[in-house]
């Protein structure tokens, strides 16, 4: 699948920061592609020719599998714990993949309301209507929704009148230069701030360091995402992190 058989793909998990207690409460799962040559690849390059691939729907919904099986663990440790999970225009688009996800949340037993589904960014481009459809299904299983990258490429405002949204994540391009930046000033506090007065979480990506994560505290956010708290790892080293 992918090269997944043959051990070159792999999941890593990325720790959230909660903003009142500064604990994990939830991870993001990341995929990952270590090539014999060059070694572990960005996602950024290779995420998007899979996702042309017929493979990608079976991917796709291993990397959900072994998120939720990994949760479950975490969940023996801290409860509430969270699980948010990118989900692809490709995976959407699938006549099985709401079966899918319910057949992995029954193989798992993990409980719905404790997973979050990521809009990345050819779903923004989908047709709104077919997307609203697709997402109140899995809300009424109880999953969330939150709209990764939300700023940049196709994640307009529009998103936020149409579709049932829970969470919108800031993207890590307005984080960087911050300080120095008054526009991505005006724009991050511009969303948290939107996303708190609709009533929806938000997370700030790209906290990559102690000093950058003193200033954008200010922003109140209620999640933090970056390198400053854990770089992505397996399993068995997040637990550590909890």
């Amino acid at each position: 699948m992918c090269g997944k058989q043959h051990g070159r793909l792999f999941h890593v998990l990325s720790a959230y920061s909660k903003f009142r207690d500064r604990t994990h409460s939830r991870y993001g799962a990341l995929l990952r592609w270590k090539h014999k040559e060059f070694g572990v690849v960005p996602p950024g390059i290779f995420i998007p020719w899979l996702e042309m691939e017929p493979c990608f729907f079976e991917l796709g919904n291993w990397i959900i599998e072994q998120a939720l099986t990994d949760g479950m663990e975490v969940r023996k440790i801290r409860p509430d714990f969270v699980v948010n999970v990118n989900i692809s225009a490709t995976q959407l688009e699938n006549h099985g993949f709401r079966q899918a996800v319910v057949d992995i949340l029954k193989k798992t037993k993990f409980p719905p309301e404790y997973l979050c589904i990521e809009l990345t960014e050819r779903c923004k481009n989908m047709d709104i209507a077919f997307l609203k459809n697709e997402l109140e299904y899995f809300r009424k299983l109880g999953i969330k929704i939150a709209i990764d990258d939300f700023g940049t490429g196709n994640a307009t405002l529009n998103l936020l009148t149409e579709l049932p949204i829970d969470e919108l994540k800031v993207d890590m391009s307005f984080v960087r230069g911050i300080q120095e930046s008054k526009p991505n000033q005006v724009l991050v506090q511009a969303v948290v701030s939107c996303a708190h007065e609709l009533g929806y979480k938000s997370c700030i990506e790209g906290v990559e360091d102690k000093t950058l994560f003193d200033y954008l505290h200010r922003y109140g956010s209620t999640y933090y995402q970056g390198y400053h708290f854990s770089r992505p790892v397996c399993l068995e080293d997040f637990k550590k992190l909890l």
